[in-house]
Order: structure tokens, then sequence, then C-alpha cells
């Protein structure tokens, strides 16, 4: 059976045993943790917005390039006929 390793936490080349944390550090650590994890979901988000986002204005954009060309009257003010 091999001998299990205490968890430590590496900062700057340091190693810092976790056993050894007080409860703040241990809160603060948890904000990290969390923090990190929170940062990368929104990240994985804003990917999906962004992508989203693209595919209306293209289909927007084709959109009225078609319109453009089934009636030849691009640019033309139609609210008052």
């Amino acid at each position: 059976m091999s001998e299990e390793q205490p968890q430590t936490l590496n900062v700057d080349g340091m190693e810092y045993p976790l056993s050894e944390f007080s409860d703040q550090q241990k809160y603060m650590l948890n904000q990290v943790q969390d923090l990190s994890g929170k940062a990368s979901n929104l990240r994985f988000q804003l990917d999906q917005a962004e992508v989203a986002k693209q595919w209306f204005t293209d289909s927007l954009v084709a959109s009225l390039k078609s319109e453009e060309s089934d009636d030849g009257m691009a640019g033309a003010d139609i609210t008052n006929q």
C-alpha cells in the first residue's frame, strides 16, 4: 500500500500543506477555486453568445440581401406606401 501524500498548494514554487491552513486561508482558497470555476463557465457562456450573435447577424444580412434581390427595391422607403 502506498503512503498518502499530504495535500499541498504550490505558490511561487513553495509548497504549503493544506492541513496547516487557518480557517481564513481555507476560506480564501475555496473562494479562489469557486471563482476560477465561475470564470471558466462565463468564458464558455460568452463563447456561446458570440457564436449565436454572429449567426443571427449573418442571417439578418442574408435575409436583407435576399429581399433586395427579390423586390428590386434596395434601399426604398416603403413605410408610406
